[in-house]
C-alpha cells in the first residue's frame, strides 16, 4: 500500500490547468486518445468487457488484505461489480451493484452460516433514515439514485477504457485546458451528464492514454452501529461518492442486543438506541463537505488489440482509499446473463 501512497501523492503534486490562446479540437484530442487506446475500429467493435482481480481498500491509517473485485459491461445498457463489503472472520459479504436497462442491481450476498449477524442498508439521496421503514415514493425515489450512481459509476470506469459516450450515460465533452506538473502535461476534457454529472478528464499529452478522471461530490458518509456481538465488518467508505453504507447489527435471527452492563436490551432500550442511530446520522450527514474525488488509470496493458488499464487507483479529498488490480480481462467474451440479474 505504501507504493499506492507515494503513487497518489506524486500524481497530485503540482497541477494546474491554464487555457491556451487557441485551445485544441476536443474531437481531436479524443480522437488521439481512442486511437492509443486500440484504434476506432477496435473500440467500435467492443461490445463486452469483463475483468475478475483484487481490490484493497484503505481506511484512515490501515489498508484491509485483498479481496476479490469483478466488473463486467455489455453494451447498450448492462453493467455490474462485485465488491467485498466485509469480511467476519471466515465469512466475506459482498455486494453486486449496477444496472441492467433502467433496472438496478443491488444485491448483499451474506454467507448462510451468519444469518441475521449484520444487516446493511444502502441508503441515498431521498431514502429513509438509517433503521427507518421507507415509503414507497422512498423506495422510488432511492432506486432512482442508485441507478443514476451506478451509470455515473460505469462512465467513469469506461473513460479509461473506451473514451467515448454510450447510450447508457450520454455525455458531451468540451476542452478544459492544459495541466501541468513534475511528469508532464495532460489535456483535460471536461465531460457532462444527466444529473450533476461533471467530470475532468486528464489526457497524456506524449502517450494520449487517459491519467485520471477528477470530481467534486459530497464525502461518503459511513456509520457503524453494534448492537450485538459480531466482529468487525463495517463497510469501507463508497469510493464512488454515491449512496452512503450504513451497517446495523441486530437484524432480525441476531442475538439480542446487549444495553450497559451486558444484560439483554428491551424493546425501549432498543428502540432509544436506533433513535440515537438515526439522530447520530442527521448530524453527521448535515456536516459531510464537499471534496475531490480522482480515480487513476494507469499499468495499461493490451488485450486483443485493446489497451486496458490494469491498475485503478481511487482516492478521496487526497487521501487513498481503493486500488484494484485487474488479473484477467476478457473483451468481446460471452457474459453469463445472471451476472446482470436484478435481484
Amino acid at each position: 500500500m505504501k507504493r499506492m501512497l507515494s503513487c497518489l501523492a506524486l500524481a497530485a503534486i503540482g497541477v494546474t490547468a491554464s487555457i491556451a490562446a487557441q485551445s485544441p479540437d476536443v474531437n481531436k484530442v479524443l480522437a488521439d486518445a481512442r486511437a492509443a487506446l486500440g484504434g476506432e475500429k477496435k473500440l467500435t467493435a467492443l461490445k463486452t468487457f469483463s475483468a475478475t482481480g483484487q481490490s484493497t481498500r484503505v481506511t484512515g491509517n490501515a489498508s484491509t488484505p485483498p479481496g476479490d473485485f469483478e466488473m463486467a459491461f455489455e453494451l447498450p445498457d448492462r453493467f455490474m461489480r462485485r465488491d467485498v463489503l466485509a469480511i467476519v472472520g471466515p465469512n466475506t459479504i459482498t455486494r453486486t451493484s449496477g444496472f441492467n436497462g433502467e433496472a438496478t442491481i443491488n444485491v448483499i450476498d451474506q454467507p448462510p452460516a451468519m444469518p441475521g449477524m449484520i444487516q446493511i442498508r444502502m441508503a441515498g439521496p431521498g431514502g429513509a433514515a438509517p433503521g427507518a421503514t421507507p415509503t414507497p415514493e422512498q423506495q422510488e425515489e432511492q432506486r432512482k439514485a442508485q441507478l443514476l450512481s451506478s451509470k455515473q459509476d460505469f462512465a467513469r470506469l469506461t473513460l479509461g477504457i473506451l473514451l467515448t459516450s454510450l447510450p447508457a450515460y450520454p455525455l458531451q465533452f468540451s476542452y478544459g485546458g492544459q495541466a501541468e506538473s513534475p511528469d508532464g502535461k495532460a489535456d483535460i476534457v471536461d465531460a457532462r451528464g444527466e444529473g450533476d454529472f461533471a467530470v475532468r478528464l486528464f489526457i497524456d499529452t506524449k502517450t494520449h492514454l487517459p491519467l485520471m478522471a477528477s470530481w467534486m461530490a459530497k464525502e461518503p458518509l459511513v456509520i457503524t452501529r453494534t448492537m450485538t456481538a459480531g466482529g468487525p465488518g463495517a463497510p469501507p467508505p463508497s469510493s464512488s461518492g454515491g449512496n452512503a453504507g450504513f451497517v446495523v447489527a441486530g437484524a432480525p435471527g441476531a442475538k439480542p442486543a446487549t444495553a450497559a452492563g451486558g444484560q439483554a436490551a428491551t424493546p425501549e432500550e432498543r428502540d432509544k438506541m436506533m433513535k440515537q442511530f438515526q439522530d447520530q446520522a442527521k448530524e453527521a450527514e448535515a456536516k459531510l463537505r464537499v471534496v475531490e474525488y480522482r480515480l487513476y488509470y494507469a499499468d495499461y496493458r493490451d488485450v486483443d488489440g485493446i489497451k486496458v488499464p490494469f491498475k485503478l487507483q481511487r482516492s478521496i479529498d487526497g487521501k487513498p482509499t481503493e486500488e484494484v488490480t485487474l488479473e484477467k480481462v476478457k473483451v468481446n467474451a460471452k457474459i453469463d446473463p445472471k451476472k446482470f440479474e436484478t435481484k
